[in-house]
């Protein structure tokens, strides 16, 4: 395998020397590659980096908690002091573990070029795709920890390079967090509504790729429902639309003002359900299969009324967008 002769220049990258070097390459190898020379040798044993993808991606976390309490807090008399709410250390954490980010910090390592894959997948160029770039990130994370003894130290050191997580902090990307912002709305004196409350509608799929759907309830009214990979996710999604329902129930009479089509469907949808006392249209969106770092796409499905209806877009609100318009296209077109 041609990539022990880039061992060095990969380590130099990572800034960490393998004692292992064999779990280094085994962090390269994708199952396409072992399929493939398990045909041709069988007296040789590969086995792929998806093992290693499922450690690194439990470690992930706990590597960037940990630089988030390196980075972000002191202790003092009374415990711990942190430079940031709750709210934003969840929402620097979700990104900095987001898949998308781990895509495009590998592609800035550059380290994909170097993977080995199948003839078929070579042939596709599937090294550049965000998915397998977002393995590789991960199964290398799991192969150093398994390396180093699972000392914490470094890993922790280690995402924090490949991360660069300190340029992240000082940027000050730490806008709020849906559920924060849900959550200051209602608190809002002059509305005086309760705490939002966040419920398990529903669960689907494997149980390594469950699809969760949360319900978010305000004073025992269901606002808006939310789809993710897991709980917060869901959470988080609910909460997003709840709080885009709220701010249009709430939002002062204004004069008509010309707008976008796809900024009026959302709003359209949810001020049907809420005059008619019906359930809110849930939106589910994800990745589109020709998405690239270069130029993102997404697809999105809004489910109203026991119809569904499907939309696109560069960003995953204008794929909703889209979708929302062409629910509202599909009810306009049965009346």
């Amino acid at each position: 395998m041609s990539i022990f002769k880039h061992i060095p220049e990969i380590e130099k990258i990572l800034g960490y020397t393998f004692k292992d070097k064999a779990l280094l390459v085994q962090a390269f190898t994708r199952t396409s590659y072992c399929n493939e020379h398990h045909a041709r040798e069988a007296d040789e044993d590969y086995q792929s980096n998806e093992v290693l993808e499922f450690f690194g991606d439990a470690v992930l976390s706990a590597a960037i908690i940990s630089l988030l309490i390196r980075t972000s807090s002191t202790r003092y008399a009374h415990g711990i002091h942190t430079a940031l709410s709750e709210g934003d250390f969840s929402n620097v954490k979700s990104h900095l573990s987001d898949k998308s980010n781990l895509s495009v910090s590998m592609k800035r390592l550059g380290l994909q070029r170097y993977l080995l894959m199948g003839a078929g997948d070579k042939k596709m160029g599937m090294e550049n795709e965000p998915s397998v770039m977002e393995d590789l990130f991960e199964s290398l994370v799991g192969a150093i920890y398994i390396d180093c003894e699972m000392q914490m130290n470094v890993v922790i050191n280690a995402v924090s390079r490949m991360l660069d997580v300190g340029e992240y902090l000082e940027k000050g990307k730490t806008s709020q967090s849906p559920k924060n912002l849900l959550q200051e709305f209602c608190a809002d004196k002059e509305r005086r509504m309760g705490a939002p409350v966040y419920r398990l509608v529903s669960e689907c799929g494997p149980q390594h790729k469950k699809e969760y759907i949360f319900a978010c309830e305000i004073d025992g009214v269901e606002y808006g429902r939310g789809s993710g990979k897991n709980h917060r996710a869901a959470e988080t999604a609910a909460a997003e639309n709840a709080l885009m329902r709220l701010r249009t129930e709430c939002a002062p009479p204004a004069p008509p003002a010309v707008r976008h089509p796809a900024d009026t469907a959302m709003s359209r949808l949810y001020e049907h359900a809420a005059s008619h006392a019906l359930p809110a249209p849930v939106y589910e969106e994800a990745e589109a299969p020709e998405s690239t770092v270069q130029c993102p796409a997404f697809v999105a499905t809004c489910t109203y009324l026991g119809k569904t209806a499907e939309g696109r877009g560069r960003s995953k609100r204008a794929a909703k967008q889209a979708a929302a318009e062409r629910m509202l296209a599909l009810q306009n077109a049965e009346k």
